[in-house]
């Protein structure tokens, strides 16, 4: 039985309800919008990782061929225009006439490179998508002609600056995109320059008047790095910085954020986003399903969105969660399937043969609700005989030890912006260990990949939804990972800032923020 999402039935009443500009405001371009970030990005190429900070970032520094709307819908990038063939099939698409910050033209040939040479091998989204492409080919400057080995609805939703940023060929070739030291000094297309990185402190990119579209209102973006959660409230507060994302906002200081005149809170949902605890299905008792079952039934979802989310999110409702409706089905809904129950799971771990399990959970230092999640379900699974040892560590400690197996549970965050294949495929796909933000957890059901990749080449929603029911189904019983609750998304910004919500991402287009006066 499927069942509508209230997440994405509001989500187009919501998209301006934060930031509105009312009729009678005009944009004031100058001024400096600082952003806060909980952690320092590993790097600033966004062609090899998928990771937040460096998206929010990157996105303004970089150019796909495409972005999506508030609406979800695509608009042109550096594609001035594009084709698809009647089969689905073929995907042409013509630039515009731009440059790399360098003073480089952006040719197809940047294109073709970046996602064969780059994003193929290295991106965590990507590489899904690329397994569906036959050719990337550029047969002229402002030309490029993808050729798909089978029809793949998500294709557009992923050539974005996020999923497919087009790096400078003339940078990269020849070098280990990797280690390449433009890497931490990024050359791209977009709306802003890179300026300077004090590590630990702050980012800066300024406005590229040269910018292929319109250049951005605001003079300079400056990306603040404050690892304390109370520290980021206390900056909105008190004016040293313009504009905290929900990811790193404190959910208990939300009603004294809304409360404050001087600021703007939006709540509301974006983009599908799924908070995880990752199992590693390797760890002996861990490759036992009915251990992970167990997990399942010990741990109280609700009780972590009210404790450690400040109530902003649902409780975890399937292995796609609830924000895409026709990839959910009520049939395989957590809530009914895995409800709290302590001693249905010592039942469990009883028939599993399982008794004095002692698991690592490791998490991002930066995420304090991921800490007090961490307490939580420390003492509910200790009420059924298992001990948890929370390892708080800093984000790319996290990314090296989860993504190389070295962790027994792990909370995680992802996105799917516009399709579940984009985002959510990656988490059950079968992976070899250590690439960043694709399977974690060892899970391989070789079912499983066949049915996410037939859903993945049906434009066709309700012939999607049916497949979907199957691998939803197969995902339900194993249970590889644990999904604990669907994100409701917060922003805190200054009163005064305006045009933000432009896009479907909201660390994208922030050329568009001004200050009213």
């Amino acid at each position: 039985m499927r069942s509508s999402s209230k997440y994405v039935l509001v989500l187009l009443s919501l998209l301006l309800v934060f930031g509105a500009v009312s009729a009678q405001e005009t944009p004031v371009p100058g001024g400096t919008a600082i952003i806060v970030l909980g952690s320092d990005p590993e790097h600033l190429n966004p062609g090899i990782s998928t990771s937040y900070p460096l998206g929010a970032v990157s996105a303004n520094v970089f150019s796909g061929l495409v972005r999506q709307r508030a609406d979800g819908a695509p608009e042109g990038d550096l594609a001035e225009s594009w084709t698809v063939s009647d089969d689905n099939m073929v995907y042409t698409f013509t630039l515009r006439e731009a440059n790399f910050h360098d003073g480089t033209p952006v040719t197809s040939a940047d294109v073709v490179y970046s996602m064969v040479e780059i994003l193929a091998p290295n991106h965590g989204r990507f590489i899904t998508a690329f397994n569906q492409i036959a050719s990337v080919e550029a047969p002229d400057p402002r030309t490029v002609v993808i050729t798909l080995k089978q029809p793949y609805a998500p294709l557009i939703s992923l050539l974005t600056a996020f999923d497919a940023p087009v790096l400078p060929k003339h940078l990269y070739e020849g070098t280990d995109p990797l280690t390449n030291p433009v890497n931490n000094e990024p050359v791209g297309s977009g709306p802003f320059t890179f300026a300077n990185w004090v590590r630990g402190e702050r980012i800066e990119i300024v406005r590229n008047d040269d910018y292929f579209l319109e250049p951005a209102l605001v003079d300079r973006i400056i990306y603040r790095t404050v690892p304390q959660d109370v520290a980021r409230s206390t900056a909105l507060e008190v004016g040293e910085a313009d504009l905290v994302w929900g990811f790193y906002l404190p959910p208990a200081d939300l009603p004294r954020l809304e409360a404050n005149p001087d600021l703007q809170v939006w709540r509301g949902i974006t983009i599908p986003a799924l908070y995880f605890v990752f199992i590693n299905n390797e760890t002996p008792g861990l490759d036992n399903v009915l251990v992970r079952q167990a997990l399942m039934h010990a741990i109280d979802r609700e009780q972590i969105v009210e404790q450690a989310q400040g109530g902003l999110g649902q409780a975890g409702s399937g292995p796609f969660g609830a924000g895409f409706a026709f990839a959910h089905s009520d049939d395989t809904d957590y809530r009914t399937l895995y409800p709290y129950d302590p001693d249905r799971a010592r039942e469990l771990l009883a028939e599993a043969g399982v008794s004095d399990l002692e698991l690592r959970f490791v998490y991002d230092s930066a995420r304090g609700a991921f800490a007090s999640a961490g307490e939580i379900m420390r003492d509910q699974l200790g009420q059924v005989g298992i001990t948890l040892r929370l390892e708080p560590v800093e984000r790319a400690v996290m990314v090296e030890r989860v993504y190389n197996g070295d962790y027994d549970l792990s909370m995680q965050s992802f996105t799917s912006s516009g399709d579940p294949a984009i985002g959510y495929h990656r988490i059950y796909l079968s992976a070899a260990r250590g690439t960043p933000f694709v399977n974690a957890t060892g899970y391989a059901n070789p079912e499983v990949d066949a049915l996410l990749t037939e859903a993945a080449g049906l434009a066709d929603l309700e012939a999607r939804a049916l497949v979907y029911d199957q691998a939803l189904a197969i995902l339900a019983e194993d249970v590889p990972t644990m999904v604990m609750f669907d994100e409701l998304a917060t922003e805190a910004a200054a009163a005064t800032l305006r045009g933000m919500r432009t896009l479907l991402d909201q660390r994208d287009g922030l050329e568009f923020l001004w200050f009213a006066q």
